[in-house]
């Protein structure tokens, strides 16, 4: 039963560690691709503007800030 137990722990923390570990820059790409933007660098440019602008969408609607 101990060892069964043992194995059990060392199962969670192995799966506890790959949960932790913050995505490589492929899996970041594919999932901004699911939100409808060209890669990671163009989904985090909507999300925090890019020069001042604020951008709607993704879909290149821009208003400038005033």
């Amino acid at each position: 039963m101990e060892k069964k137990r043992h194995a059990l722990r060392k199962l969670l923390e192995a799966v506890e560690k790959e949960l932790l570990q913050k995505p490589n820059r492929k899996t970041l790409d594919r999932l901004s691709l699911l939100a409808g933007f060209q890669d990671w660098d163009s989904f985090q440019n909507a999300l925090h503007g890019d020069g001042g602008e604020t951008v709607y969408g993704g879909h290149g609607e821009m208003k400038s800030e005033e």
